[in-house]
């Protein structure tokens, strides 16, 4: 596979992964409603809440149907969320930027971002990206994280890493597969280390009751589906990145005094925002830091 297209053809290219992308977002919302309740993805089709009527593909348009239907039912009028059509068009959209990451003969990333290392890493970015949606909004919804994303990540992550080793910048399967397993491990192995003592030292001082545990442990699993992917670089940095954003965010709800939606704000999303950050900035940032810590020649 070539490591570059053509302009033409990446602008074509491109086109085509945002009308994907819109695609795949219509089914990580059924995803995001469906997983937590233990339903099937798959069956049956979609219908609307109210009036339990099947909707018609010509009606499951993604992102157009919403806008041509003013986000209602045709059938009964009933209102549809408008996050139906946010999570289509911010699928959309990082289908897209993905290509950005991966630009055309001669181009480079926008705004400083971190190329791919080549065309294979664009649609294992598809797959890992669509894991953090589905992620971030069920823990917002639910405050869980299923298996079937995080522990489905880490396989996918280990696998995908075998078939382009380049994500790591690898260049055989052993080596993909062996540098995605430290990924796993170093996003893994610390928080969990972290969660059982310190659910340990919370019930003995009687802070948590005895079949309650200091951390979640959705989140663990999540940073080690990153770190397959990301690789152990990357899952140390989204758990950093993880903890100033939720700091950013609790600070001013701290000082406002309103503690009941900072109750209400899970890890997960900042745990995704992280592993995002590390994916189009992550390296150089490092780069910066390290820089900084270097003393003067």
């Amino acid at each position: 596979m070539p490591e570059q297209l053509p302009r033409d053809l990446w602008l074509l290219c491109t086109a085509f992964a945002g009308c994907f992308g819109a695609c795949v977002g219509s089914f990580l919302n059924v995803c995001i409603y469906r997983i937590p309740l233990d339903q099937s993805v798959v069956a049956p089709r979609s219908h609307c809440m109210s009036c339990g009527k099947l909707i018609p593909w010509y009606h499951n348009l993604p992102v157009i149907s919403y806008f041509v239907l003013r986000g209602r039912c045709a059938s009964c009028k009933a209102p549809f969320s408008f996050r139906y059509a946010a999570v289509e068009l911010l699928v959309a959209a990082l289908f897209v930027l993905a290509c950005c990451m991966a630009p055309p003969l001669g181009g480079k990333p926008p705004l400083g971002i971190v190329a791919l290392p080549g065309l294979a890493a664009v649609p294992v970015m598809w797959v890992f990206l669509s894991g953090l949606v589905v992620a971030t909004f069920v823990d917002l919804d639910h405050f869980i994280i299923p298996d079937s994303i995080s522990i489905g990540g880490m396989v996918a992550g280990l696998a995908l890493s075998a078939l382009v080793p380049s994500l790591h910048g690898a260049d055989a399967a052993w080596r993909g597969l062996t540098m995605s397993a430290i990924g796993l491990a170093a996003g893994f192995v610390p928080l969990q280390t972290i969660r059982l003592v310190g659910t340990a030292i919370y019930r003995r001082k009687g802070r948590i009751a005895p079949d309650e545990y200091a951390m979640g442990f959705g989140d663990i699993k999540l940073i080690g589906a990153i770190g397959a992917f990301l690789g152990w670089q990357g899952a140390a940095f989204s758990i950093m990145a993880a903890a100033l954003y939720g700091t950013l965010v609790a600070l001013p709800l701290l000082v406002t005094g309103n503690r009941k939606l900072l109750d209400r704000l899970p890890f997960g999303p900042y745990l995704s925002l992280g592993a995002f950050t590390w994916l189009l900035w992550g390296p150089r940032i490092l780069g910066v830091y390290l820089a900084m810590l270097a003393p003067a020649a």
